[in-house]
C-alpha cells in the first residue's frame, strides 16, 4: 500500500480503538460506512468514515444517519479522504450536510524523525496508573477547551488497560502542562490529542510529545501520522512530517 492507503486503513483502525476505550464506545457497520461512537454528547468524539464504496451511497448515508438518531445523538458527521471516494462526496454534498473542517495527514518514517529534546525544567511522563489520569483531563479542559464531565468519560481507565494506547503527559514544577496519546495502528503510530497549556506553549513541550508519542511502540511501526491544526502544521513539518493526503469533515445541520 502507499502512504495514503496506510493511513486510510489505520485511520479506521483508529475508530475502531477509540470505541473500544471508552465506556458505552460501539462501531456499526453500514454498507461500506463505519459509523464509530463514544456515545459521549460531542460531535467530535462520534463520526463516520468510509470502508469502501457503498452499493448504495445515498441510502447508506440515510442509514448512517438513522443510527445517529437511534442512539439520541441530534447531529450526524462524516470524514472523507478528498477525491478517494468521489460518489461519497457528491452524495454527501447531495444529501445538505455542509462541510465543517479540513485538514491534511502527515506523515513520517519513524527512522527519519529527530532526536527528542526536552526542554529544560519539563518533565515528560508515560501515564501509567489510575490517578494519573486527572491530569491528562487537567490538560484536556484546559488546552481543547473540552467540558469537565466529557473528559472525565472519555480519558478512562480503559485507555490504560489497552496496549494499543499510551498516553503522555508534560510537567512543570509539579503541574500537568501537556499531553499526547499514541494509538498502536497496524503498522503504523496515529498520534492523537497533542495540547499544550497556553502558559507553557512556544517552549518545544509539543514537539517533544510528539516525538515521544511517534516512538511509543519502538520496533513495531514504521510509519508516524497524525491530522494537524493549522497552528501545528509548521511545527510538524519541522519535524520532517509531510503531507499525504487532504480530508474533510461534512457534517448535518442540527
Amino acid at each position: 500500500m502507499d502512504l495514503a492507503d496506510r493511513i486510510v486503513a489505520a485511520g479506521l483502525e483508529g475508530e475502531r480503538v477509540r470505541a473500544d476505550v471508552v465506556e458505552g464506545g460501539e462501531v456499526v457497520e453500514v454498507d461500506g460506512l463505519l459509523v464509530a461512537f463514544s456515545n459521549l454528547p460531542a460531535p467530535e468524539l462520534n463520526g463516520t468514515r468510509v470502508i469502501r464504496e457503498p452499493d448504495d451511497t445515498p441510502a447508506a448515508l440515510d442509514a448512517a444517519r438513522a443510527v445517529f438518531r437511534s442512539r439520541g445523538h441530534p447531529f450526524f458527521g462524516i470524514e472523507i479522504e478528498v477525491g478517494r471516494h468521489p460518489a461519497v462526496e457528491a452524495a454527501v454534498r447531495g444529501a445538505g450536510l455542509r462541510r465543517v473542517e479540513r485538514w491534511p495527514a502527515m506523515a513520517v518514517s519513524v527512522s527519519l524523525l529527530p532526536d527528542e529534546q526536552v526542554p529544560a525544567g519539563v518533565e515528560i511522563r508515560h501515564v501509567r496508573e489510575d490517578q494519573e489520569l486527572e491530569a491528562v483531563r487537567a490538560v484536556e479542559v484546559a488546552a481543547f477547551g473540552t467540558p469537565a464531565e466529557i473528559a472525565e468519560r472519555f480519558v478512562g481507565r480503559k485507555m490504560l488497560e489497552d496496549p494499543r494506547v499510551r498516553m503522555f503527559t508534560a510537567w512543570i514544577d509539579g503541574e500537568p502542562v501537556g499531553e499526547a496519546s499514541a494509538y498502536l495502528l497496524h503498522d503504523t503510530v496515529g498520534i492523537f490529542g497533542v495540547g499544550v497549556v497556553e502558559s507553557a506553549r512556544r517552549r518545544g513541550i509539543g514537539a517533544a510529545l510528539t516525538l515521544r508519542a511517534a516512538r511509543a511502540f519502538d520496533d513495531r511501526t514504521d510509519l508516524a501520522w497524525l491530522q494537524p491544526s493549522d497552528m501545528a502544521r509548521r511545527m510538524y513539518e519541522g519535524q520532517g512530517f509531510r503531507r499525504v493526503s487532504d480530508w474533510e469533515v461534512w457534517a448535518a445541520p442540527r
